[in-house]
């Protein structure tokens, strides 16, 4: 039994975390070196081409799709969209974590400014029940 789960082999789905493509998902589809990989967006599908990347610039996920060294686009789209890879992701954890930084990161001064209001008109409501509560149970 490993106790590594998660290997770089071609077919894994793995995040980038730096450069151009940050927070975007993609595929390994060729092992070039012990630092490096091709990946494959698929370009069709969440605009990143096929190039080379350092493995440091990359995160692997848990998962993984069926594909041979060295696919083709289209062979990897397929497998991708068979195995509905972006919908699984969209489920995971990290996935809505980078969704509400990023929603965060768009905010105005304005929408931040009716946050902190909608965040302290829940802070009072919540605070009168508790306070109504206690009194209750009294």
């Amino acid at each position: 039994m490993s106790f590594f789960g998660r290997f770089v082999e071609a077919g894994r789905i793995v995040l980038i975390t730096f450069g151009k493509y940050a927070d975007k998902t993609a595929v390994i589809v060729d092992i070039l070196d012990q630092n490096r990989v091709l990946i494959d967006g698929p370009s069709t599908i969440n605009g990143i081409p096929r190039h080379v990347i350092s493995l440091k610039w990359v995160s692997l996920t848990n998962f993984k799709i069926d594909i041979k060294r060295g696919a083709k686009l289209d062979e990897v789209e397929k497998k991708f969209k068979e195995e509905k890879v972006q919908q699984q992701w969209e489920k995971t954890s990290l996935a809505k974590k980078l969704k509400l930084k990023d929603m965060r990161a768009k905010m105005t001064d304005f929408d931040r400014f009716k946050l902190g209001f909608a965040k302290s008109k829940r802070k009072a409501i919540l605070g009168a029940e508790i306070k109504r509560l206690m009194k209750e149970k009294k």
